[in-house]
């Protein structure tokens, strides 16, 4: 079947029974992230306060597997049971899409329980081929194929730049990139086999690659034009509904906030909708086409044809968008009147702003500090000599051409290095040295402590007793990544602020700290939450692109931690200096399509 003539019919089966394609999708959000996502999250919590762990994180997986086997085990037993809910997701995505489109009973308990059977024909050796399926193909079709249960399976930001700034990895990623994709394309119909004609798992990837012979490109285009038209949809309604509202601006102020209301809720509707519709279509273009390689497994009684353009399952849609939207002006009445959200501190990361000098050095914190960020964050590292240099890198050859850490080198040689970095070049400072730079300027620090296994027992204890009275008087805070570190300075000195770092947000830590330093890629509304709700503060790193800035903005962070200050900056002032409604639902727009890309349906 040619391209244009499969996606014809896939939109036409669409429209044909809208309401009952959404209704579907609809029921199964709800499902998941009322209920299935918090009991996951909440099972996961008592694992980890049952066995007295206050955090998971790479740094301490070791420490798990050796300390607490038993939790160990309980958490592994809880990613398969997250896997087959995943499974079952996708099941009753696909059954009940397939049973809409071909007019069989469309009931949802039937639809459920059809893809709960389904996923009792699953064997072990299933479970083992999800993993690299789902590391596979899932970011091909992330705009469709997505699912809240693995909305943490992913690649933090940070490691990717990193990556992409080595010349060498960049061109790996490149070319894994298009492997992965083509591969993506390749088993794109191994679910559909799997759960609609019952194939084992091992089998309908053979079948996948068979069907998709010579027409990698075929499905590749269709995935694309779909994406597109969901894309245009939206910019459209985005488009239209800012250019009213800036009509309604005008106006007088009940009539403009009234708009702003009621655009913001056919904005964030209609968003919810075409995300649904574009899933629908994708996986009704994936049925389609199997079609036509293999007869589909399917021995549902057909419904009658007044049943099946029953008005009902319309009804009901249209009701379940009328209680989204009640839902959503209450939320649109508080935006608007600023009761959502609160001013996050603006943080300059390493000292810097827009490549305004050399990080970590002094000539960058004063140049940084004329712009007043909230606090300037820094690093430190123990010296050979135990005494304490300002310096990120724990090798010294990126920035000064020396091949050494600094725990080879004392404080006397260190401070006669000079550190060169886009087209600048400055003395690596002491901490001494640059706290009374700090000092001298009013500027406040966020002193990350860097640790490695060369530090000397005594080490925080050093830096309490050197430190401690200073930092509290010039209002500093601390963090690092470091647990030993944080417990050990809520233990020593309580009264400094300290927040830990952490680079992924598989769950949610039980620890005291004051505050916590996240790594924006997986930080979500739901962490953020439940830290306020500790009285703990959240801190987003690093945050250099202004989308991103909005979405950490609504996330309502605490602080944002940025190498981009002066646009952070711009990005707070746009967001809460009495900004139009029009600018407002722009930025809303804005944060809506930053969400169905990192959340999926």
């Amino acid at each position: 079947m040619s391209t244009k003539r499969l996606l014809r019919q896939s939109f036409g089966s669409f429209f044909k029974n809208w309401g009952a394609y959404l209704t579907l999708i609809i029921v199964m959000n709800l499902v998941l992230n009322l209920a299935i996502v918090p009991l996951m999250r909440w099972i996961t919590k008592v694992i980890l306060l049952l066995n007295h762990i206050p955090y998971i994180s790479y740094t301490n997986v070791g420490w798990l597997v050796t300390q607490r086997p038993v939790a160990t085990l309980e958490l592994l037993v809880l990613a398969l049971v997250i896997l087959a809910l995943v499974f079952w997701q996708f099941s009753f995505m696909l059954l009940g899409i397939e049973g809409i489109c071909h007019n069989h009973d469309r009931r949802l308990t039937r639809v459920t329980l059809k893809a709960l059977k389904s996923l009792g024909h699953l064997r072990f050796s299933s479970f083992l081929l999800f993993i690299p399926y789902f590391v596979i193909v899932l970011p091909f079709s992330n705009l469709f194929l997505v699912s809240p249960l693995l909305a943490k399976v992913q690649i933090p930001t940070f490691i990717l730049e990193d990556l992409a700034n080595n010349p060498g990895y960049a061109a790996l990623i490149f070319i894994g990139g298009l492997i992965v994709t083509y591969l993506a394309i390749r088993f794109v119909q191994v679910l559909p086999l799997m759960i609609l004609n019952r194939q084992r798992s091992f089998q309908a990837a053979r079948s996948s690659w068979h069907f998709t012979r010579h027409h990698t490109w075929a499905y590749f285009w269709r995935s694309g034009v779909i994406g597109l038209s969901g894309v245009v949809a939206t910019l459209s309604m985005s488009i239209g509904l800012y250019l009213l509202q800036l009509q309604l601006d005008k106006g007088q102020n009940i009539v403009a906030f009234t708009g702003a209301v009621v655009n913001m809720a056919i904005l964030s509707i209609w968003t919810q909708l075409v995300a649904a519709a574009v899933l629908v279509v994708f996986i009704l273009m994936l049925l389609h086409g199997l079609e036509q390689q293999v007869p589909l497994d399917s021995n549902e009684p057909r419904l009658n044809t007044a049943l099946s353009r029953s008005k009902g399952v319309r009804w009901l849609a249209f009701s379940l968008i009328l209680v989204f939207m009640a839902g959503q002006v209450t939320y649109n009445v508080m935006y608007l009147q600023g009761a959502m959200l609160s001013r996050p501190l603006a943080i300059s990361h390493r000292g810097v702003d827009d490549e305004n000098g050399v990080q970590n050095t002094i000539p960058a914190l004063v140049k940084t500090s004329r712009e007043k960020p909230a606090y300037v964050e820094m690093d430190i590292h123990e010296t050979k000599d135990h005494q304490f240099v300002v310096m990120h890198d724990e090798n010294l050859k990126a920035l000064t051409g020396v091949n050494k850490a600094p725990y080879q080198l004392t404080l006397k040689q260190l401070t006669h290095l000079t550190a060169r970095e886009n087209g600048h070049h400055a003395r690596v400072p002491s901490f001494d040295a640059y706290l009374a730079a700090a000092e001298k300027h009013h500027q406040r620090l966020l002193v990350e402590i860097k640790t490695t296994p060369h530090d000397s027992k005594d080490m925080l204890t050093r830096f309490i007793n050197r430190y401690e009275d200073r930092l509290l008087a010039d209002h500093d805070r601390i963090h690092s990544l470091d647990y030993h570190v944080i417990s050990g300075l809520k233990k020593h000195a309580p009264k400094l602020y300290v927040s830990y770092i952490l680079p992924y947000n598989l769950t949610f830590p039980r620890t005291k700290a004051n505050a916590y330093t996240m790594e924006e890629t997986t930080l979500d509304d739901n962490f953020v939450n439940q830290a306020h709700a500790e009285n703990q503060a959240v801190f987003a790193w690093t945050v250099d692109d202004e989308d991103d800035m909005q979405s950490m903005i609504f996330l309502n962070v605490d602080g944002i931690i940025t190498d981009n200050l002066s646009d952070l900056q711009e990005t707070i002032k746009e967001n809460f200096d009495h900004p139009s409604y029009a600018s407002r639902l722009l930025i809303y727009a804005s944060q809506l399509e930053n969400d169905n890309s990192e959340q999926g349906n």
